[in-house]
């Protein structure tokens, strides 16, 4: 007997169904484990704070950050200010997210998906960014264009469809990225890092990321997901990783293009890490269901579901 639960207030792109087993042991056994929403939501935020990069600099000089992963930020001298527009002077702390795989995606709930016009597609990336820069606790903001080169060959090499997208969290805590026209951004050969890169001014803090929508030309498609009892999408996360590129990670609600190859990837947390399933790879289809049970889910720490994600054969 299946209980449908349609969610359509939540995740507009997505239904959800939680599955109930007339087997008394296979009921006893799902009883036994009941996802927490709060305890994921704060396993997400906590992993995210873990990869914060931070330093302080000289709002009145020219300020060069290099990241762990070879980022590049340059941010010009006399150049912030408070949001009121007042100037700054003094010193200023600067902090910077970098995310290229998609384990670490997955980790921090940053997946990559895009707003097309009203609906919400998978992206590939060249790498997932957050700038911020504050004084005292008080969060400033640029007054003129800073700078970001990014190295392609952390997401496989050069892409020349890439181009700039802004992300902002939505309401019920996903990233959602969408294409912003309003900088110049350019990829090829970068001279200052003697390697291909994609390159950006921009104008705001927050973030932002090199993205194209992955499309095969086939269309698009809604997926129905079977959970198992007492999973919903309040208290656990579904996303979906292409087999071909490595690159790129989506939440569950996107319209998944028809054809391609796909990874689906439940994930809860539990003491501190995350239980989680892999599906093995298919091809997208239309209208298709996918079923999770929760014999098939295991235990692995915060790194152990990183490195599995990371190391999904291609």
């Amino acid at each position: 007997m299946k209980k449908i639960v349609h969610l359509l207030l939540i995740l507009p792109l997505i239904t959800f169904v939680s599955c109930n087993n007339d087997d008394n042991g296979n009921l006893e056994n799902e009883q036994q484990f009941q996802p927490n929403g709060i305890a994921l939501k704060s396993l997400f935020a906590s992993n995210l704070n873990n990869i914060k990069q931070q330093t302080t600099f000289d709002s009145g000089q020219n300020f060069v950050f290099v990241s762990e992963k070879g980022t590049v930020v340059k941010i010009f001298a006399n150049c912030m200010t408070k949001l009121d527009d007042t100037p700054v002077t003094g010193n200023v702390d600067f902090e910077f997210i970098e995310i290229y795989d998609r384990g670490t995606m997955l980790a921090t709930n940053k997946a990559t998906v895009g707003k097309f016009g009203t609906e919400k597609r998978m992206l590939a990336s060249g790498g997932e960014f957050h700038f911020k820069v504050s004084q005292n606790g008080e969060t400033l903001k640029p007054s003129c264009h800073f700078q970001i080169i990014t190295p392609a060959i952390n997401t496989g090499g050069l892409d020349s469809e890439m181009q700039g997208f802004v992300g902002t969290i939505d309401e019920n805590g996903n990233l959602l990225w969408e294409n912003f026209t309003g900088q110049e951004m350019w990829s090829g050969f970068n001279q200052e890092i003697n390697q291909d890169a994609y390159t950006a001014f921009l104008n705001n803090f927050g973030w932002y990321n090199h993205d194209r929508f992955i499309d095969l030309g086939n269309g698009y498609t809604d997926v129905t997901y079977v959970l198992p009892q007492g999973f919903n999408a309040s208290n656990s996360s579904i996303f979906m990783a292409s087999k071909t590129i490595p690159n790129s990670l989506a939440n569950a609600y996107v319209r998944a293009p028809i054809g391609l190859e796909l990874y689906y990837i439940l994930v809860v947390e539990s003491n501190g890490g995350f239980k989680y399933a892999i599906k093995p790879a298919q091809f997208v289809t239309q209208n298709m269901n996918v079923v999770f049970t929760l014999p098939e889910m295991q235990n692995g720490s915060i790194q152990q579901v990183i490195d599995a994600i990371n190391n999904l054969p291609q």
